[in-house]
């Protein structure tokens, strides 16, 4: 579907749920919304009939290692496989199909745990590059002899963090091939935003998608930096980025305050990003929240900040702070109902796994949340804890025209069959960046 963000498009004929009510037709021009529920809709511009299908916000999530994910998607998976030459019949088609592999290694994922391999087991297969295969615990990695060289490790077993570790990083023409790739799957969700962390070379990585892959980002990325140390936090902000709302497809985000560090490095940290503008997004511990606490009182410069992994024993310390919530899919998340009872605002994070957003609302909806509250996780709430619910969220005039066409109303379906609704069309800035073709 050839389009451009100038062009006019009115959606009608749809129940279009605005956040604030329905309507029955909207129009965006330049990437806004001009117009919703027109009386004297005109007909000028491209006229998209919805034949009842339903409209709501475009989708946001609020915590995807988009790259990690992207990446995961290029490894070979070995679940199922049942013996050791099985298993090198898969690494050697694989090989044979990508000669120039991700990173410049060949790395399969989730072997079975009662098949055991060993270096030669690799080199028998692929002897010229780098080969790793994971187990289906992500505990330990098997090396070939070139990344035990590349390593310079003299065992061909290694814990999984250990491996990670000496990774070299992606490449620039990975991660535009990565984006190039896998930004459609996230928009044939309905997916218009996601906040990505990114960990380590972060001056480097911001420039890439600043540059390199700003132009094929079919979905709005926040940025969201961690750093293993305040060192390392500082000299980012040395220079001189800060958060905002910055550009309409790539923009910094807040800075990410890993739980696993010690409990100074912690509060160093939060002091550092607070007092330098930026939102911190803190793990759900006590040290966190103590060090929250203390600079929030200190300065109220910018005291929405989040946690994620929130859980319901510090909910109430949330509130009192003024605190979002992030949930990640795959946690247990009962307490999200007791969030919303008590004015929290919660959004909502696929973590390391592109989830789809119908079935985090529709997992929602069961544990108690109505329809509206659902849906405002992936809206509403996730616009707020971005600082941008003026801009996005809600489909009103003036704000930016991120809209998602769902099959059916989500509304209008038993709980557990909103799981199962399909996007028929994503727009994000006013342009159709998916098109299931059923309109």
């Amino acid at each position: 579907m050839e389009q451009t963000q100038d062009e006019k498009i009115s959606l009608i004929n749809g129940r279009i749920h605005t956040q604030s009510g329905t309507a029955s037709n909207i129009t965006f021009e330049h990437g806004r919304i001009v117009s919703v529920d027109d009386e004297n809709l005109g007909l000028d511009g491209r006229i998209i009939d919805l034949h009842g299908r339903t409209a709501v916000p475009g989708f946001c999530d609020t915590s995807l290692d988009f790259l990690s994910w992207a990446e995961s998607q290029e490894r070979l998976s070995l679940a199922g496989v049942h013996s050791v030459r099985e298993m090198s019949e898969l690494l050697t088609a694989y090989s044979h199909a990508n000669p120039k592999p991700m990173r410049e290694w060949y790395i399969a994922v989730n072997l079975p745990d009662e098949i055991v391999i060993s270096r030669d087991d690799l080199d028998s297969v692929i002897s010229a590059l780098p080969c790793a295969v994971i187990d289906a615990k992500r505990s330990h990695a098997v090396l070939n002899t070139p990344a035990m060289n590349e390593f310079n490790m003299p065992q061909d077993n290694v814990e999984l963090d250990e491996f990670t570790q000496h990774l070299p990083p992606l490449s620039e023409e990975d991660i535009i091939h990565l984006v190039k790739t896998y930004a459609p799957k996230a928009n044939a969700l309905g997916v218009t935003e996601i906040w990505s962390e990114f960990r380590g070379d972060a001056k480097r990585l911001w420039d890439i998608f600043f540059s390199d892959a700003y132009d094929l980002l079919t979905f709005r990325m926040r940025c969201n930096f961690g750093f293993d140390n305040v060192s390392s936090l500082n000299e980012f902000l040395s220079e001189g980025l800060r958060t905002g709302d910055g550009l309409p497809f790539c923009k910094l985000g807040g800075i990410i305050v890993d739980g696993n560090l010690d409990q100074q490095e912690q509060k160093n940290m939060i002091y550092s990003a607070h007092l330098s503008g930026c939102q911190v997004i803190s793990d759900n511990n006590k040290s966190c929240l103590n060090a929250l606490e203390k600079v929030i009182k200190r300065s109220r410069k910018n005291s929405r900040h989040i946690i994620r992994n929130m859980a319901g024993n510090l909910i109430d310390r949330m509130r009192i702070l003024g605190l979002g919530g992030i949930a990640l899919s795959g946690n247990e998340n009962d307490f999200v109902h007791e969030a919303f009872q008590n004015g929290l605002v919660i959004s909502a994070g696929s973590g390391s796994d592109l989830v789809s957003p119908a079935r985090i609302i529709s997992s929602f909806v069961s544990q108690g949340l109505s329809v509206a509250e659902a849906l405002s996780v992936y809206t509403w709430s996730a616009s707020w804890n971005g600082g941008l619910e003026s801009r996005r969220g809600e489909l009103a005039v003036g704000n930016d025209a991120d809209i998602v066409i769902l099959e059916q109303d989500p509304f209008l379906v038993r709980p557990e069959e909103i799981a199962g609704i399909d996007t028929a069309m994503t727009f994000c800035a006013g342009c159709a960046v998916y098109d299931s073709g059923a309109i």
